[in-house]
């Protein structure tokens, strides 16, 4: 990592101090190059051939990684960890790969019979040891049947207010399209797991049927929801229910860090709900009296911008007064009398202006930096005599999100601010086609050219997706938002969808978005502070503490209360679990886990719980979609498959097949009866009725006319046991989490052809994890520890079935200084709108994407 310091510096009021033995910087570089050299930052950019697949499809993918320089990572053979997390934190399926150059690509084969449902895609490296720096992307897995209900709802008031009838108008299609008449719906309004109102509705001859609710005056702190499900319990769907009552979090960023009385400074706010969606807020900054500072109102929903001029050590706070969040209030940061404000005035091509002032009007020498991911980009000495004003030449600043930073003469941060410099540097992506309109079976010849801004060819590295517009997310992050933006930012772009939607550079919507917002992963205190000797190259001080409940038997405990107390100071931190047991606290890291301890108790306090801290990077990322990925199932709208689509492609939509209920009892019960049951074949009858022929279990109605009966087979923890129950019966009931039993052929066929009586799945505690590992795949192809990534197969196994809604990916395809390459795409029996997509870098680092459409007709 090279690290350079620019002694420049333009004044329009101020001293320009010559290079002196004392200034900071030299050390404030070092440092900066020592820490990163251990903790390095490499940003990942994930592409997958599209947004939308079916249980059984695989997950191609190709990797993106680069330094946050912007410079391509250049080490060989480090490992990239790729998985598939759902909506609790569970790992679905994962696999490790080799990456080469700061490149990986592979595949994941995406289990039969996973629910349909929002899942997230994780990636990260070897070198990465945090939390912040790993790209998750939201991917949508549904089976799409035919006759699957498909439901739109709108409330008649978009925000419910406590104490006021409001009302959820239901329409209810199948994914033909066909509304569905005359069908019994159930309903519950909940407030987290608490029922509030229940009822039996009907859809009339257009499918509709209207659901009248009132939001009580309390909250339990969840949200509200609207469960509609079917008449046998076999269908359901959720409805988010916004509320005046709902949790709003604000958080304040002063511009440069401080608030210094008597002097005015802007401060950026971002504003969301505790389930992590933006909203919209108004109310006013009051004093200690009560009387109004200033009126604060969102500019966009999430964002937003006010002024003030402290008075003195007053303490300060936001009511809240508007719809959302009313009444809640919020106190701003604490002020202080001295210090340093940074205020930037003005970026343009040119130069970046900014205001430093230090209110005790003294003279203050002063070391400032920019930096640009782990680099020094420029730097300089000065004397401030109270105000100084600076103009820093653009012209020597990296593409992107830059750091300025100002540091006292012992090398103290005094503030910082983030500032955006566009050097207009692009990677031009040319798709050219040879028709814009295929018949089924077709070819048709590609054409990609790459060339900068200033249209010269230039050589680079890309990857190619051609897949069905209808399961592509048109709103999904490209690679230069994403490495620019989304990757360095705590709050991203995407976070206010309202605001950025159609990628445009509002200057001060920009400005205020650079404000209310931190760079990831850099933090200049850890920075100062790093002793090469003391390193660890397992950063768990990046790690926030998090765990999981367990009671005594092992099993994970919902609602479990957690007390974490800080024995230095005594201070107590509370929170519960979740229903997977997994308890965060996002503000508290692993660095000082040593000064504190930790006990749960069940939800009524009364028994003692065994709480297991995670500590390792899956298991980080396990809680961390549990506790913040709620908001894509809340926002998460459904829609109707197109007519004509439907129409066109009938074979890719099958019906929805007759579902196989495994159990006849809950898993609570079971596992209640499986700890004082003296036997696992007495939990096994209470779940199936049988009887035991020849020392097999045969399940009643299962027998069949010859002379010899077969029993169910028996599988423990994945591993087919026979059908003797001589296997398992020196097993304690106690040492059981779980038993599945089936006699649905599908369920048999995961292990065997030959037996068509039953399959008896039992599940050992033991063989429970509370570091969250997932499953791992039992046919893969391994060179070492690493997947042999497949190759996708440019013919279908079945040209006459060719149903692909990927007709083509090139994950890793090198253009040369031409910058020119040509493909070929051949359609196959999907009639849709399709998407060629071209991703990737230039060799000097540029990033760029490029999308044009063509039509498979019949």
């Amino acid at each position: 990592m090279k690290t350079f310091t620019l002694l420049s510096l333009m004044l329009l009021s101020g001293l320009l101090l010559p290079a002196q033995d004392q200034s900071p910087i030299p050390k404030i570089s070092l440092q900066i190059t020592n820490y990163f050299s251990v903790y390095p930052r490499e940003n990942i950019f994930l592409m997958t051939d599209k947004t939308l697949y079916k249980p059984g499809e695989t997950i191609w993918f190709r990797s993106f990684s680069s330094q946050t320089d912007n410079s391509v990572v250049s080490g060989e053979n480090s490992k990239l960890y790729v998985s598939l997390f759902d909506k609790t934190g569970t790992n679905v399926t994962k696999g490790t790969f080799r990456m080469s150059n700061g490149s990986s690509s592979g595949d994941l084969q995406i289990p039969d019979k996973l629910a349909g449902d929002s899942y997230f895609l994780i990636a990260y490296s070897s070198e990465q040891s945090s939390l912040e720096q790993i790209p998750i992307v939201k991917l949508t897995i549904d089976p799409q049947y035919s006759n699957q209900w498909v439901v739109g709802t709108t409330a008649k008031d978009s925000i419910s207010i406590s104490g006021k009838k409001n009302e959820l108008s239901v329409v209810l299609r199948d994914n033909s399209g066909a509304v569905q008449k005359n069908e019994q719906l159930r309903y519950e309004i909940k407030n987290g797991t608490e029922t509030l109102e229940k009822d039996k509705v009907k859809t009339d001859e257009t499918g509709k049927v209207n659901i009248p609710f009132t939001i009580p005056a309390k909250t339990n702190g969840e949200p509200f929801i609207c469960e509609l499900s079917d008449s046998k319990g076999e269908w359901k769907h959720e409805v988010f229910l916004p509320t005046n009552l709902d949790p709003v979090v604000i958080k304040f960023y002063p511009e440069g860090g401080n608030l210094i009385a008597g002097v005015p400074t802007k401060i950026g706010y971002t504003a969301f709900n505790k389930w992590g969606i933006p909203v919209s807020v108004e109310g006013a900054v009051l004093n200690q009296e009560g009387q109004q500072v200033t009126p604060v109102k969102t500019l966009t929903k999430g964002l937003g911008l006010f002024s003030v001029i402290y008075p003195g050590q007053q303490k300060l706070k936001l009511l809240l007064s508007g719809t959302v969040g009313q009444n809640q209030s919020f106190e701003l940061p604490a002020s202080t009398t001295n210090g340093l404000a940074i205020s930037v005035v003005k970026t343009d091509a040119q130069f970046i202006y900014a205001n430093l002032t230090f209110p005790d009007k003294l003279k203050h020498a002063v070391a400032l930096t920019v930096t640009h991911g782990n680099n020094v980009y420029w730097a300089g000495d000065m004397e401030i005599d109270g105000v100084g004003r600076l103009k820093i030449p653009a012209d020597q600043l990296p593409q992107g999100i830059n750091l300025l930073s100002a540091f006292s003469k012992e090398g103290n941060l005094l503030a910082e601010r983030i500032v955006f410099k566009d050097n207009k540097q692009e990677l031009k992506v040319d798709i050219q086609l040879e028709k814009t309109s295929l018949s089924a079976g077709e070819k048709m010849k590609v054409k990609v050219k790459l060339t900068d801004e200033s249209n010269q060819a230039v050589s680079g590295n890309v990857a190619i997706s051609v897949t069905d517009k209808f399961r592509n997310d048109s709103d999904k992050t490209q690679i230069e938002e994403y490495l620019q933006f989304e990757s360095e930012l705590e709050s991203p772009l995407s976070l206010f969808p309202e605001a950025f939607k159609d990628k445009s550079r509002n200057s001060t919507l920009m400005d205020i978005f650079l404000i209310a917002n931190r760079i990831k992963g850099f933090d200049w205190a850890k920075i100062r502070q790093f002793k090469p000797e003391n390193a660890s190259y397992t950063n768990t001080a990046n790690f926030r503490i998090s765990g999981v409940v367990t009671d005594k038997s092992g099993s994970k405990v919902n609602k479990a209360k957690v007390s974490l107390v800080n024995n230095k100071n005594m201070q107590l931190y509370t929170t519960t679990t979740n229903s997977e047991g997994i308890f965060s606290f996002p503000n508290l890291y692993m660095s000082n886990i040593d000064d504190f301890s930790a006990k749960a108790t069940d939800s009524d306090g009364k028994r003692d719980l065994n709480v297991n801290m995670i500590k390792n990077l899956e298991g980080q990322i396990s809680v961390y979609i549990a506790d913040n990925m709620k908001r894509f199932n809340l926002i998460s709208s459904e829609t109707v498959v197109d007519k004509t689509y439907f129409d066109n492609n009938e074979d890719l939509f099958s019906r929805t097949p007759k579902i196989n209920k495994l159990n006849t009892q809950s898993l609570d019960n079971q596992r209640k009866l499986l700890n004082s049951a003296t036997s696992i074949l007495d939990v096994i009858k209470t779940i199936k009725p049988y009887k035991v022929v020849n020392n097999q279990i045969v399940f009643f109605g299962s027998e069949n006319s010859l002379n010899y009966q077969g029993g169910a087979l028996i599988v423990l923890d994945g591993q087919m046991m026979g059908t003797d129950i001589g296997s398992i019966q020196g097993f304690s009931p106690s040492d059981i989490d779980h038993i599945n039993v089936s006699t649905n052929p599908m369920d048999i066929q995961k292990y065997t052809g030959l037996n068509s009586v039953g399959v008896i799945e039992i599940f050992q505690k033991k063989a429970k994890t509370t570091e969250l590992d997932g499953p791992k795949s039992t046919n893969e192809k391994l060179d070492g520890e690493f997947r042999v990534p497949n190759v996708f197969p440019i013919e279908p196994a079945n040209p006459k079935r060719n149903t692909r809604t990927t007709l083509l990916w090139i994950p890793d395809q090198k253009i040369d200084q031409t910058g020119q390459f040509e493909f070929e795409v051949t359609s196959g029996k999907v009639i849709s709108d399709f998407v060629i997509e071209v991703q990737g870098m230039a060799s000097d680092g540029r990033m760029g994407a490029g999308e044009v459409g063509f039509t498979v007709t019949k």
